[in-house]
C-alpha cells in the first residue's frame, strides 16, 4: 500500500519531467549543401573559371535554437566554403563555363557575410527568423564586377523545428540568396564577356 502510494506521488513527478524535457532542444550542426535552380542564369556562358568562397561570418554559429535551455546552438557540420562552392559549380557548369582551379582563369568569388537563424526570446516557439547575406566579386583580365546579395524570411512554426526541418531552411535560405546573384542582369553579361 505505502509502495502504491508513493508510486500515485511520483507519477506527476516524473510527467512533468517528460514534459520539460520535451522542450529542451538539442545544439545542432546543419550540412551545407543550398540548392540553387539550374535555370539561374538565363544567359549562356562559355570559358573556364575558378570559384573560390570566403566565410567571412563574425562567428561560426547560425543561431540559437530557442527553447527553454541555453546551449543549443547551431552550428555547421561540413566546410560552409565547399558546400557553397559545389552550388556556385554546378550553376555554372550548367550554364556552360567549365570550373576549374586555374589561377589564370577568372574568378568568380563568394564571400558568405551573414548566415542567421533567431527565435523569439521566450521558451515557447511560434517562429523562426532566417537570414543570409553574400557578395560576389568575378574578377578578368579586363576589370572587376561587383555585387552584393541578400535573403531573408520569417516562417511561422506550430512547434519547434526539427534537426531536418532546420537544415532545411538554413540551405534554402542560403540558396535563395545565391540564387539572387544569377538573377542579376549586370552580372550575368559581365560574365557572358569572359
Amino acid at each position: 500500500m505505502f509502495g502504491y502510494k508513493v508510486r500515485k506521488r511520483l507519477l506527476p513527478a516524473f510527467a512533468a519531467i517528460f514534459v520539460l524535457g520535451g522542450c529542451a532542444l538539442s545544439p545542432q550542426n546543419v550540412t551545407i549543401a543550398p540548392a540553387v535552380n539550374s535555370s539561374a542564369s538565363q544567359i549562356a556562358l562559355n570559358g573556364p573559371v575558378t570559384v573560390t568562397v570566403y566565410d567571412q561570418r563574425a562567428t561560426p554559429w547560425i543561431g540559437d535554437r530557442g527553447g527553454v535551455y541555453s546551449g543549443n546552438k547551431i552550428g555547421i557540420a561540413n566546410s560552409i566554403q565547399d558546400g557553397v562552392r559545389t552550388s556556385v559549380e554546378k550553376v555554372l557548369l550548367e550554364s556552360g563555363m567549365q570550373p576549374g582551379n586555374s589561377a589564370t582563369a577568372p574568378q568568380f568569388q563568394v564571400f558568405i557575410d551573414n548566415l542567421t537563424y533567431s527565435v523569439p526570446a521566450e521558451s515557447y516557439i511560434t517562429k523562426v527568423d532566417l537570414k543570409a547575406n553574400i557578395r560576389v566579386v568575378v574578377r578578368t583580365e579586363s576589370g572587376v564586377y561587383e555585387g552584393s546579395y541578400g535573403a531573408q524570411e520569417s516562417r511561422r512554426v506550430l512547434k519547434a523545428p526539427s534537426d531536418e526541418d532546420n537544415q532545411i531552411m538554413i540551405n534554402e535560405i542560403l540558396g535563395a540568396a545565391i540564387l539572387r546573384a544569377f538573377e542579376d542582369p549586370g552580372l550575368m553579361r559581365y560574365m557572358a564577356r569572359i
